[in-house]
């Protein structure tokens, strides 16, 4: 199989495999009524006319990118920086663990109905929940990617006395660059998720709003529409950040 898959280029069978997906959903569509699964067409169709209603981007799409972002960079950062300070600092490790695994283990739609009665409606709540459950999955990666970084090394740099920015560049940044994209990948998907599921619950506009008013009125095709068009968000951020970040850090190292 792997001397097939190395002739063939692997974009093709990504494209297989999408086109067995859209099957897939044609059939589910054909066989349940549309109130239950909206086909692809049907959804293209709903998904465009979002786009010509001049209020959808302002209403409700530019608020969820801008909530993303927010939740995102606290998130992130947060994430990465404790991170750090845990891997120098193991009494800061061990005082984080029971935190870390609160809200590892916690359902998300818990930590939403809470931080409603925090923060109330809106865009607070919704970046404050998204960053919180972000962040541990951040921490860890980057936790783990210092307690890996290769004792030798360090204890050379002791040696030939390297200065610390070199020892900060050179080490530390090369060990962490692949466990903090790594972290930074799941973090983006989930961290679109809870703020589509925050805004559905708590929040006045978003994308997950759009998604509550169209369950409610029992607008299928335009429930599907909204899916996908998180799912679109998700991929544009991978695509358009996360993966030319990976392939500059990867040059870097080679």
């Amino acid at each position: 199989m792997s001397g097939c898959t190395g002739r063939l280029p692997a974009p093709l069978f990504q494209g297989v495999g999408f086109l067995l997906l859209i099957l897939g959903w044609e059939m589910l569509s054909r066989h349940y009524s549309g109130l239950v699964v909206a086909g692809p067409r049907e959804t293209l169709a709903a998904l465009f006319r979002l786009f010509e209603d001049n209020t959808f981007p302002t209403l409700h799409l530019l608020p969820t990118l801008q909530r993303i972002g927010l939740a995102l960079c606290f998130g992130i950062g947060c994430g990465a920086a404790l991170g750090i300070l845990a891997g120098f600092v193991e009494p800061v490790r061990l005082m984080l663990a029971p935190a870390r695994w609160i809200l590892t283990s916690i359902p998300g739609v818990i930590v939403v109905v809470v931080f409603m009665l925090w923060f109330g409606m809106g865009t607070t709540m919704v970046v404050s929940i998204t960053a919180t459950m972000v962040a541990p999955i951040v921490y860890v990666n980057v936790a783990e990617g210092m307690m890996s970084v290769d004792r030798n090394l360090l204890e050379m740099a002791r040696v030939y006395r390297l200065p610390l920015h070199m020892r900060l560049t050179r080490i530390y940044v090369m060990a962490l660059a692949g466990p903090l994209l790594s972290g930074a990948v799941i973090a983006t998907g989930n961290g679109i998720r809870l703020v589509v599921l925050a805004e559905m619950l708590g929040a006045n506009e978003g994308i997950g709003h759009a998604l509550a008013i169209a369950r409610t009125n029992l607008q299928t095709d335009e429930l599907y529409a909204l899916t996908l068009l998180a799912m679109l968000v998700i991929g544009s951020v991978e695509v358009l950040f996360l993966r030319p970040i990976r392939r500059a850090v990867q040059r870097r190292r080679g």
